[in-house]
């Protein structure tokens, strides 16, 4: 071997520790901080240009035309009488509901029991009527009249009686329903008179029926301001009517009466029927009828 030639090392490498990554900690503080911090300072940015630039200023009101205001004004205007107007119609309603309600009351109480009253002056033809019905029950109970009785009578609360004090060469008979005593119906005549009284006493037993049926329909009237007098008359004919028309007293026997038959072609309800034409209101009143609009029932 040549003495100039070495030997060649064999290949070495030096082990050393595994080098450990280096601490995340610190950059991790940093992403966070930049992560948080770039958009608030971003924010506070902007806000700072819009609080410059008067964004947070109170604003100024919209500026109206005249032709606009005129409209707001319009409107309101409108609605205000609208409002007025759903005002009167609730009135009127209650009003109508509160008339209506009492005529009920005062018809029933104008229906119930009654007292009998004492005779106080006794009537000169006696005390049974001409006939075959000498009390009239026969012909009360079939009208349903059963609580209803005769008295004969022939004083003062007899008001169609005028023999006390009447001329003397005259013979008179008279009867009269009165609402004091709802169950009584009074009858007198004179000596002479027997054929007159049966058609009064079935006119007083119209009476009668016409209290049981139509006293409220005489409140109304009196509640739309229709004096009694504008229809006593037409209630007189009304009664003698049906006394011709449904149970078939001859028309003559009222000729001279204080109470004829001038209805011509009368039915039932024409007494109804003139009170309406006079200007009341017989209707219970319905809510539709008072309403501006379909959502403005009262």
């Amino acid at each position: 071997m040549d003495d100039d030639l070495q030997p060649i090392a064999p290949f070495t490498f030096e082990l050393t520790a595994p080098v450990e990554p280096p601490p995340r900690k610190r950059r991790t503080a940093l992403i966070v901080s930049l992560a948080v911090g770039v958009p608030l300072l971003a924010a506070a940015g902007v806000f700072a240009f819009l609080l410059l630039s008067g964004a947070f200023a109170d604003r100024e009101p919209p500026q109206l035309t005249a032709t606009q205001a005129g409209r707001i004004q319009d409107e309101v205007a409108e609605r205000e009488d609208l409002l007025a107007q759903l005002d009167d119609k609730r009135s009127e309603f209650r009003t109508a509901m509160l008339q209506w309600d009492q005529s009920v009351s005062w018809a029933e109480d104008a229906h119930g029991p009654a007292d009998q009253p004492t005779v106080a002056v006794a009537n000169p033809g006696g005390d049974a009527l001409p006939g075959d019905d000498p009390t009239g029950r026969a012909f009360l109970d079939s009208i349903g009249a059963t609580d209803v009785s005769v008295v004969f009578d022939a004083g003062p609360d007899n008001c169609g009686y005028y023999g006390n004090g009447g001329q003397s060469d005259f013979v008179y008979a008279g009867g009269c329903f009165r609402g004091d005593y709802a169950n009584t119906l009074y009858m007198a005549w004179d000596s002479g008179a027997e054929d007159l009284v049966w058609s009064i006493f079935v006119h007083e037993a119209m009476h009668w029926f016409q209290a049981e049926k139509y006293a409220q329909a005489t409140y109304l009237a009196d509640f739309a301001g229709i004096d009694e007098a504008a229809y006593d008359d037409k209630w007189e004919a009304d009664a003698s009517c049906r006394a011709v028309y449904v149970y078939g007293i001859s028309i003559d026997e009222y000729v001279d009466s204080s109470s004829p038959c001038t209805i011509d072609g009368w039915y039932e309800g024409w007494i109804s029927d003139y009170l309406t034409s006079l200007g009341a209101d017989l209707a219970e009143p319905d809510p539709t009828a008072y309403e501006l609009a379909e959502t403005s029932r009262p």
